[in-house]
């Protein structure tokens, strides 16, 4: 099966058919240890926000794989899609010991459900993992510069006629990938604005740490595989590799994903230099293990359109008027970026949970073999 059956409507859908699939690996005869990680939250259905979070095989073994998906809620449909799908194929598999496959189904449960790109206090997660040397403060050089333009502070409209023209004259003066690496790189300063890190860990990356802790104790190589979509040529990936990983490890992933490994040098592709990046945080935190991670971005839709509907979202969330979360969430800025991150395209969707597949398995064996 492919494309859109993978694909959940609702955070309450995608997390039930997750603790299915983990009982339908324990039917084939998989050993699977699972675990919902509770927010105290609930989505628009009474649903229990959690970070579910599963263990296939053995950690005995020193060697995992390790899959997480929804870091930016939204994309959690698509991520979730693609875990569905190998959990699906890892049904029809014999039981193994000889490594472990870890699970970590959408780190942001909160945006998912209802329709955020950020968490429940407005912090992207993928600017919270800082290191432990790293302190959460500081903007990106010149984002004072862009700040009134990508953070109105008014309601959105649905069309704004000079957007992308104010957008043309900002690339003009600054160059398209200066200016994607300072919106997009993480900011500390402005609580209501995109792209704001939080001034501390928030609660699911803690809850997450924790149980990660208790977890990679025994193991010594990870291999990680963090699912997001938005950036690039729609329908295709682009794996974007870890800061600060050697010239020998790119070359060697080069060699893996021929045509689809890129540097998060600005200049060098569709990615940008970010802080507090989930893989960061983790290989900073679990440093005695060897860890070779990427971050494989699926393309949607054109850079402005996206960066648009992120901004329209937020200007609602911020500042739009509403009685409570139900009546935000059936705005129609939350049901645009959940389509600038999720297309309804069932050729989208199928390519990315084709790619998705692969390139986990690709990554599995290199693991195995290494």
């Amino acid at each position: 099966m492919e494309g859109r059956y993978w694909f959940s409507n609702s955070y309450g859908e995608a997390a039930g058919r997750f603790l299915l699939a983990c009982n339908d690996l324990r039917d084939a005869g998989h050993k699977v240890a699972n675990e919902r990680l509770e927010l105290g939250m609930t989505g628009p259905a009474g649903e229990p926000l959690c970070i579910d979070v599963a263990v296939v095989g053995s950690l005995n073994a020193g060697k995992a794989l390790l899959s997480s998906s929804g870091v930016h809620g939204v994309e959690g449909y698509p991520g979730s899609a693609i875990q569905l799908a190998i959990m699906s194929d890892m049904c029809k598999e014999a039981p193994f010991k000889d490594h472990a496959v870890i699970f970590i189904h959408v780190v942001n449960p909160y945006g998912m459900a209802w329709y955020r790109r950020f968490n429940e206090n407005n912090v992207d997660l993928n600017r919270n993992f800082l290191k432990s040397d790293e302190e959460y403060s500081g903007v990106p050089e010149g984002y004072h510069s862009v700040n009134y333009f990508i953070n109105p502070q008014s309601p959105p409209k649905k069309k704004e006629r000079w957007f992308k023209f104010k957008a043309l004259q900002f690339i003009l003066k600054y160059g398209f990938n200066n200016l994607k690496q300072c919106i997009a790189e993480g900011q500390y300063e402005h609580p209501r604005s995109i792209q704001y890190g939080g001034d501390e860990l928030e609660l699911g990356p803690k809850l997450l740490i924790d149980w990660l802790d208790l977890t990679l104790g025994n193991i010594t190589k990870i291999w990680a595989i963090d699912l997001h979509t938005g950036l690039g040529p729609s329908g295709f990936d682009t794996l974007l590799i870890s800061a600060g990983m050697s010239n020998e490890d790119l070359q060697y992933l080069d060699n893996l994903f021929p045509g689809h490994v890129q540097s998060l040098d600005p200049n060098a592709g569709v990615g940008y230099q970010i802080r507090g990046d989930l893989h960061q945080g983790l290989e900073d935190r679990y440093k005695d293990a060897k860890w070779l991670s990427v971050t494989q971005e699926f393309g949607t839709f054109k850079p402005l359109d996206v960066l648009f509907a992120v901004r329209q979202e937020n200007r609602w969330t911020q500042f739009g008027n509403y009685f409570d979360q139900v009546e935000a969430r059936r705005h129609w800025s939350r049901e645009k970026i959940l389509r600038a991150f999720n297309p309804r395209d069932e050729v989208w969707q199928a390519k990315i949970t084709h790619r998705g597949r692969t390139v986990f398995s690709t990554a599995r064996d290199d693991l195995l073999n290494s």
